[in-house]
């Protein structure tokens, strides 16, 4: 009987957080997979116990650095189905903007991780001076329109807090132009097959076919899945190998089953594309950014700066709601229940990484060690949403 070989990365470099990967391999090509997450737990759902949901809504925002629209999004969502309030369309096409360019944001800064997995040495350089240029560009959108670069302060439950003024708008509109130029000249190198690596190579010949989660393209609906057949469990419980007493995460399964979620999920179930290959995450995601401007561009247009950005008398009372939106990695759920005072009695929030990890360390088997590290980075895993679990010893 044949001993596998054990490969520890110590810490995963390039990903949202702090993560180890140990992959068992058999004459250099990997036949199991170990990706754990070593973060501290910081207690969000906890920390709004008590508190009073529009507090909650930017609370929750602050788990992350990059899903920060998202993760407002949901909650304020959320909230609305407990309380039964409708944002106006104004406010509810300005929420979808800003959650089309946090997902932009966080595609151009995934594009520099995996550079330098796909992307030839004498060419990098030029890409991701283009990402830089094109993530500058993008994030200076929610810093007018959201009031902040991350974090944006104007999202809120039922609309917008704050709208720009009309000229700072009709600038943007103007600058339109431009923003979709800088997308194009990124886009051009980073499809460029000339300029990229064996790894690029060896994750087009991976087909790895999978069940996908998804609960609509450019924003999400609660109605599109099915709340109670998400289930957790804590990493450890999934893997019963000693290390995975390490992990600080939960993992998530949709009716019992692994599910890939995220741009290539979007991209399958609403969309006409057929790359089932490793490769099709970076198209996917390319696919995504692609389409997520063109839509903004449409926003921008749709937009009426005379008519009301927020729902009026709004009041918290009791209740339970269920908020599902589409963050750049995929799926993301806020379940929220509010007590007599209209305060937090209970939240709970489901990641699109909780769902991925297991499909990761299944899309590691059959690769070579090198490409089996780029696809842990090419599923863009963010670690601070991920972290929920304490185990005490």
């Amino acid at each position: 009987m044949k001993t596998l070989g054990e490969v520890t990365f110590d810490k995963v470099c390039r990903i949202a957080g702090e993560a180890k990967l140990i992959l068992y391999e058999e004459d250099e090509v990997v036949q199991d997979a170990l990706f754990i997450a070593t973060a501290p737990v910081r207690g969000f759902e906890k920390m709004v116990v008590g508190k009073n949901p529009l507090f909650a809504v930017e609370a929750v925002m602050r788990i992350c650095g990059l899903c920060h629209a998202s993760h407002g999004i949901a909650a304020s969502e959320a909230i609305e189905h407990a309380i039964g309030v409708t944002p106006p369309r104004n406010g509810r096409l300005m929420r979808e903007a800003l959650g089309l360019i946090n997902r932009a944001q966080s595609h151009a800064l995934l594009f520099l991780m995996v550079a330098g997995d796909l992307i030839k040495e004498e060419k990098r350089n030029d890409v991701l001076f283009k990402l830089m240029d094109f993530h500058a560009k993008i994030s200076d959108y929610l810093l007018k329109l959201g009031g902040a670069a991350t974090h944006p302060p104007n999202l809120t439950i039922g609309g917008m807090l704050s709208v720009p003024k009309w000229s700072v708008f009709n600038n943007l509109k103007a600058r339109f132009k431009d923003l979709t130029a800088s997308w194009e000249a990124t886009e051009e190198l980073l499809i460029d097959e000339d300029i990229q690596t064996e790894i690029a190579d060896e994750l087009r010949g991976a087909k790895r076919p999978f069940k996908y989660l998804a609960s609509g393209f450019f924003y999400g609906d609660r109605y599109n899945i099915e709340w109670d057949k998400v289930s957790s469990v804590p990493y450890y419980e999934f893997r019963k190998e000693e290390a995975a007493r390490e992990s600080t995460t939960l993992v998530s399964f949709y009716n019992g089953e692994k599910v890939e979620t995220g741009p290539r999920a979007r991209m399958i179930t609403y969309r006409e594309f057929r790359d089932e290959s490793l490769y099709g995450l970076h198209l996917a995601r390319i696919e995504d950014t692609r389409l997520a401007i063109q839509r903004l561009g449409e926003i921008l247009d749709e937009i009426r700066m005379e008519e009301p950005f927020r729902a009026g008398d709004i009041t918290f009372r009791p209740g339970k709601g269920v908020g599902v939106y589409e963050a750049p990695r995929g799926t993301l759920i806020h379940y929220v229940e509010l007590g007599e005072e209209g305060r937090v009695l209970k939240s709970r929030i489901v990641v699109p990484t909780m769902f991925n990890i297991p499909v990761m360390e299944e899309m590691a088997k059959g690769l070579s060690v090198k490409a089996a590290e780029a696809v842990m980075r090419l599923y863009d895993p963010c670690i601070p949403c991920t972290t929920h679990v304490v185990r005490l010893r």
